[in-house]
């Protein structure tokens, strides 16, 4: 009798494990179709302008086009680190 018992309970907690496993996927699935909406920058840059404003000019004579290139490498990467924690 103990036997069928457990047997009953060891199906329980099956059948329960793979409806989880269903609604668990299935919501999954409901929240990555409302995460697909795209990630946008942030319209005005104050940051950067203000990090431009605060880095003073090398004595080698660093041009601002190179400046501006590399804080734009910079700020492709954090926001590529930032869509890959969403």
């Amino acid at each position: 009798m103990m036997d069928h018992f457990l047997n009953s309970l060891l199906q329980v907690v099956i059948v329960l494990d793979v409806l989880g496993l269903l609604a668990y996927f299935a919501l999954g699935s409901l929240r990555a179709k409302k995460k697909l909406a795209p990630i946008q920058a942030p319209a005005a840059p104050g940051f950067w302008a203000r990090l431009r404003q605060r880095i003073p000019a090398t004595a080698m004579g660093q041009r601002s086009e190179d400046l501006d290139a590399a804080l734009g490498n910079l700020k492709r990467v954090l926001y590529s680190y930032q869509q890959g924690l969403a």
